[in-house]
């Protein structure tokens, strides 16, 4: 009986030593997989965390170069020179170019206290006729290109400019204008400057004229 029953119990202790072994290494796997959960979970840090600092918008580059537009002038040069050719590219011009050498445009300031020079400028910034005699030289200044309201500025060689209302003369082609008993017309076809004091008239031909109309200098 006692030699029957020994395999027995050898069968059983081995089943038993299995089984030991088996819950061991299923508790061992149920360990190692629960720390591997906690440290990927430790690791990554709640979406809620990573959503709390608001993104700051760049402007895009449409909007950083259309900031500031680029001016498109009509008149590139500040003056005309004996060798300036204007208007060479046949464009409408807002107002003729100062003579080089003569002074820069007045401020309205300056007009209202010691009037135009030959560059005009002020309230009347457009030159719209420019003429050089042997005697003078003279500009007739307009509010605007239309020439409807302008005065007319003279330099004598030797003398102090005269600033003066002027007035258009269609019968004579001409820009008018008085000072007392002294009469000054430019003759706009060819730059002629005709004064006439006490009823003497003198002329002076233009050496170089322009208009605003395009119209060629002559000798």
């Amino acid at each position: 009986m006692s030699q029957s029953a020994s395999p027995r119990s050898r069968s059983a202790l081995i089943a038993l030593v299995v089984l030991v072994i088996a819950v061991v290494v299923g508790f061992a796997v149920w360990a190692l997989g629960g720390d591997d959960t906690e440290s990927s979970s430790a690791a990554t840090p709640p979406s809620r965390a990573t959503s709390a600092t608001p993104s700051t918008p760049s402007p895009s580059p449409s909007e950083a170069t259309t900031a500031s537009p680029s001016p498109s002038p009509t008149i590139t040069s500040s003056c005309e020179g004996p060798d300036t050719v204007f208007n060479e590219e046949g464009i409408e011009q807002d107002s003729l170019l100062p003579d080089c050498g003569v002074e820069k445009p007045v401020t309205v300031p300056q007009q209202k206290k010691s009037g135009l020079g030959l560059a005009c400028g002020g309230e009347y910034p457009v030159i719209l006729y420019k003429t050089t005699t042997s005697g003078a030289k003279t500009s007739i200044c307009g509010v605007d290109s239309s020439g409807a309201d302008f005065r007319l500025v003279t330099k004598p060689k030797g003398g102090e400019v005269v600033d003066l209302k002027g007035r258009y003369e269609p019968d004579l082609d001409a820009f008018v204008a008085d000072d007392g008993a002294t009469r000054y017309t430019v003759l706009a076809y060819d730059g002629t400057l005709q004064v006439t004091k006490n009823g003497k008239k003198t002329s002076q031909k233009a050496s170089d004229w322009i208009s605003l109309d395009n119209e060629p200098d002559t000798d």
